[in-house]
């Protein structure tokens, strides 16, 4: 599925649906909010006829308004209170405001309660008539502190914003997750599709190879009879050219076979034996094709290196590699360094040569690929199958004219 498909298919839905919480949960709060404001009414309310109540009773026992307002200046939820007569003359009064009482005749006129914004915040009023005795009209003015229903409030929202953030991170992160599973899981499926095609192409150039080396081998051995017996019958000034001929017809046989054991299965022997050791014979066996002067070989490690491994593919792995790499190089210096970490070894091959063009780094281990006149395009590829073989990994960085660094990394240190 490509990034815009599963942008459509996952992220769209997903802010589809923070969008429709948000929604619900605002108009969920917002009705919390307008029955909670009722039920405070409707208690303030009842809380106000038991005010006029007893407020008739201390009338009718003749107390004065300033006695009355005494007994509820204390109570905290009230922040205003008066006491009006008929004509609505305000008879007595007691605040917090600081002798400020936020009366509006008006408002009282239209609604029996209704809530203003103050410095203490929201608060209730109520204006309701009663009557204490016959004949007789009051009015009772009460302002109450919505304080805790604030707080209540606010309470409520810094939780949604809070759980809206959580399930935003949460969402976010399954989904971050659940994209790089599906790009893990298509880039394995590609992986998987490629592979495929590669052993279905190597069978297919296995089986045409085994046929040309089967054709091939029968002629050589023929002519390999035929030199031997030229050997022996030739004039002493022909000899030689008979040894060149069946030093050829070796090295064809020696071709035919590398073919052959680059698209064979690897079946690995392992043995522990010292890094060190083999990069010696492999040197000792470059000096056979090289000369002194062009072999040039440092070789380090961090400490004494015992390797679990099949010495002998590794010791063609590594000769295949230091021959490239000689071939490669006009002056012929490499410097191999080998380190252990944890259970792997990492061993790092630099040359001096010419370098590889960055658009072959890709190809340079392909099958019958090579960037030389005369090279068959096997030895990096069967080294970097009796790596993998190995469970190892071989990587390369290299920039036209400074130069290759091989890097192989390999379990059984």
């Amino acid at each position: 599925m490509r990034g815009r498909n599963f942008l459509l298919f996952f992220y769209l839905p997903f802010l589809g649906i923070l969008v429709i919480f948000f929604v619900l949960s605002s108009l969920n709060r917002t009705y919390i909010k307008n029955k909670t404001e009722d039920l405070v009414k409707e208690q303030l309310q009842a809380a106000a006829e038991i005010f006029a109540a007893n407020i008739s009773h201390f009338l009718r026992e003749d107390y004065s308004v300033n006695e009355i307002f005494e007994s509820y200046s204390g109570k905290e939820d009230i922040y205003y209170i008066a006491l009006l007569d008929e004509e609505k003359n305000i008879l007595g009064w007691s605040t917090r405001f600081e002798g400020y009482l936020p009366l509006s005749l008006q408002a009282a006129e239209d609604e029996e309660s209704w809530v203003i914004d103050s410095p203490a915040g929201k608060i209730f009023n109520l204006f309701s008539p009663f009557s204490p005795e016959e004949g007789k009209i009051y009015f009772l003015y009460i302002g109450y502190s919505l304080e805790n229903l604030e707080e209540m409030i606010a309470y409520s929202r810094r939780n949604f914003f809070l759980i809206f953030g959580l399930i935003s991170i949460i969402g976010i992160v399954f989904f971050l997750g659940l994209y790089q599973l599906q790009r893990h899981y298509i880039e394995k499926k590609k992986e998987a599709e490629d592979e495929k095609r590669e052993k279905e192409r190597y069978r297919e150039i296995s089986a045409f190879t085994s046929g040309v080396a089967h054709e091939i081998k029968n002629p050589l051995n023929s002519l390999s009879l035929l030199f031997e017996l030229l050997d022996k019958k030739v004039p002493r000034e022909l000899q030689n050219d008979v040894e060149l001929g069946k030093e050829e017809i070796q090295k064809v046989s020696g071709i035919i076979d590398q073919f052959s054991i680059s698209l064979k299965p690897l079946s690995l022997k392992k043995e522990k034996f010292p890094l060190a050791e083999m990069v010696s014979e492999v040197r000792d066996s470059l000096l056979k094709e090289f000369s002194t002067d062009q072999v040039e070989i440092h070789y380090s490690e961090s400490s004494s290196i015992l390797l679990n491994a099949d010495k002998g593919l590794m010791k063609q792995a590594l000769l295949n590699l230091l021959r490239n790499s000689l071939e490669a190089s006009e002056e012929g210096r490499i410097s191999i360094h080998v380190r252990k970490r944890k259970k792997k070894v990492e061993m790092k091959i630099d040359d001096s040569g010419r370098g590889i063009p960055e658009e072959d780094h890709d190809r340079i281990f392909e099958p019958f690929f090579s960037t030389k006149k005369k090279g068959m395009g096997i030895g990096l590829y069967l080294t970097k199958k009796i790596i993998e073989t190995h469970e190892g990994e071989i990587a390369v960085q290299s920039q036209t004219g400074q130069g290759t660094t091989f890097f192989i990394q390999i379990p059984g240190g």
